[in-house]
């Protein structure tokens, strides 16, 4: 009788073993593949620096932490850097991760360069555990931000989500995508003549996106190291903004070709759209040119409904060419990720 309970100690003890070793064993691996892509990276001549790179979180957890991170892809110009990221995923479920994105970084391309302070800056992915690591689902929250960009302007977000996951029953590489953000803070400066007219106010209320994306490419773990994967059919569930008076729906299909040159149609309803032309004219989002042109058709169709302040049509994309109704207003959008 007495050896029963020193057999149950005995492997009490076996099983404390092997799982330390499998900790340390995973622990260890989890830093060699880590370090093995920055320099994958550095070989094909990106800038791939770090100082430091440790996993911590015995024994239940693999908590990575990499320090003094600076990267950037000559190839497509985007570049990153950042004090600290953190990786950290239960042991027993290594491809559920949470990646911790610190208070201050610099998110950069070829164009611009933007320096990102936030409260909560957070992301979470299940993975496919392949080589490949394809994405399952992810959800990216962020709140109390603040996006200052190279020429001093400010965009302030109070929260926002960024959710994607695999499309149930769909063949491809289709993703469902929904973006909600509220509290969003426009620069003092920017669209201040729409301000004028008392249709705005100083915080976006409302934004909300949700789309079906069918890409040339699924998202995994090539989608960093090569190129991001392009879209290929947009389906807009919807697309709703409110700003103060201004009230944006919009719902459509969208077939973007290879050379990112959208085609199809967007039926949009817009309360107060002058002043939407004139905010996206003020941002630079819009050319001179086309914000004429869509006043002019705006102009048309508003007084067919009989109502001046609201717009009810269809933008058309066709052939290159973007109409609104039977008039055109200029070139189609062109999609396309750096």
């Amino acid at each position: 009788m007495r050896k029963a309970p020193q057999i149950i100690i005995a492997v009490i003890v076996l099983i404390a073993l092997g799982w330390g070793g499998y900790w340390f064993i995973g622990a260890t691996a989890m830093e060699r593949v880590l370090a093995a892509w920055f320099d994958d990276r550095a070989a094909e001549g990106w800038t791939a620096e770090y100082d430091t790179l440790d996993t911590a979180g015995f024994p239940n957890r693999f908590d990575t932490t990499i320090t003094g991170l600076n990267m950037a892809d000559p190839e497509t110009g985007i570049a990153w850097s950042a004090p600290q990221f953190q990786i950290l995923s239960l042991s027993y479920r290594p491809t559920e991760v949470i990646a911790v994105l610190p208070g201050d970084q610099v998110f950069a391309t070829r164009e611009a360069r933007h320096a990102i302070s936030a409260e909560s800056f957070r992301a979470s992915a299940v993975l496919e555990p392949s080589i490949e690591l394809p994405i399952q689902r992810s959800v990216i929250e962020i709140e109390d931000a603040l996006i200052v960009d190279d020429a001093g302007k400010e965009t302030g977000i109070a929260e926002a989500q960024v959710a994607m996951r695999e499309t149930p029953g769909r063949q491809g590489h289709v993703y469902d995508f929904d973006v909600a953000a509220s509290g969003i803070r426009p620069d003092p400066a920017f669209a201040e003549n729409a301000r004028a007219s008392g249709a705005l106010s100083d915080t976006i209320d409302r934004l909300h996106v949700s789309a079906t994306v069918r890409f040339d490419n699924p998202w995994d773990r090539l989608a960093i190291e090569r190129a991001r994967p392009q879209p290929r059919e947009i389906e807009l569930t919807e697309v709703a903004m409110q700003w103060g008076a201004l009230e944006l729906d919009a719902s459509g299909v969208l077939v973007v070709g290879a050379d990112g040159v959208a085609e199809g149609t967007v039926d949009i309803e817009a309360q107060r759209w002058r002043e939407m032309i004139e905010v996206a004219r003020a941002a630079g989002a819009m050319s001179e040119t086309m914000a004429g042109a869509l006043s002019r058709a705006g102009d048309m169709l508003a007084r067919v409904s009989g109502n001046p302040d609201r717009l009810d049509g269809t933008l058309r994309f066709e052939n290159g060419r973007a109409f609104l109704g039977p008039i055109p207003i200029g070139p189609a959008p062109v999609i396309r990720l750096p």
